[in-house]
């Protein structure tokens, strides 16, 4: 058994299947909650995410929470890009993260190739890739305090294309505190960080988001966390989990947040996967 994903994509945003598809495949895999989490309507992003009016993103999870909730708990969540947030009642949960970052009247995107960041790093940022990544912190350092979602998405998503410190270096004192400065002030507001294993699973690059030296961090700090994939294809929907359980119970963790039974909880990291 697996004890939770909450961020799932489906073919509302920019997932490969539709949603009783994935709906059936957590279930094959042995998972207790499978939350949707669909990305919320991003005008430059129209094509991959949801529409203004939630109402039948909502409506269809209602329906599969009814017809599968004998085998399985649904759970309505979305992932909102910070600077169009969409907030309703009806939604459980709600993610927060920051896939672009405002510039003016224009949009940087930072997660779709490595030569749109070179190319954003050199005409938004004058070539300095580490005035781009102290922007990023900035942001998500105001960001999470003023919309406080419930889970903070793959925290350092700007390190998804550096691979081998192609643009910064992720060990380097500046790095490491603009960072920590944007973790805490999110930390304080009681969000749960996601553990993503996304880039993993799908084989992109061997490292989870966030890297380690957040992950210590947030232990000394105690700031609840959670393990989800990032699944837009349902065969990952538990992909590199056993990695990352090892990883935090290497690193001290003895404690996971899921959701469970209509609620989040805390749970023994044992008892995550079973």
């Amino acid at each position: 058994m697996v004890a939770c994903n909450l961020h799932t994509h489906t073919v509302r945003s920019d997932g490969s299947c539709c949603a009783e598809e994935v709906v059936r495949c957590a279930i094959e895999k042995g998972f207790r909650t499978l939350g949707f989490s669909d990305h919320g309507h991003t005008p430059w992003y129209a094509d991959g995410s949801l529409p203004a009016d939630l109402s039948g993103y909502i409506a269809e999870n209602r329906s599969l929470a009814d017809k599968y909730g004998d085998r399985i708990e649904i759970v309505s969540g979305i992932e909102n890009e910070f600077d169009c947030w969409q907030f309703d009642d009806s939604l459980q949960y709600h993610i927060g993260s920051r896939h672009c970052l405002p510039v003016g009247d224009e949009v940087f995107v930072i997660d779709e190739s490595p030569e749109m960041l070179e190319d954003g790093i050199r005409r938004y940022y004058g070539g300095d890739a580490m005035a781009m990544v102290k922007d990023y912190y900035a942001h998500l350092g105001r960001d999470i305090p003023r919309f406080r979602p419930d889970i903070i998405g793959h925290f350092d998503l700007i390190r998804k294309f550096n691979r081998d410190d192609r643009f910064f270096t992720e060990e380097s004192p500046s790095y490491h505190r603009a960072a920590l400065e944007a973790a805490e002030a999110a930390g304080e507001t009681g969000a749960i960080f996601e553990i993503n294993t996304g880039s993993i699973a799908r084989k992109r690059r061997k490292i989870f988001f966030p890297a380690n030296f957040l992950l210590k961090f947030f232990l000394e700090k105690g700031y609840p966390v959670t393990i989800s994939s990032d699944a837009h294809d349902p065969s990952l929907l538990d992909g590199s989990f056993t990695l990352a359980v090892k990883r935090l119970e290497s690193i001290g963790f003895r404690s996971l947040t899921v959701w469970a039974d209509g609620s989040f909880r805390e749970i023994g990291i044992e008892d995550f996967l079973v």
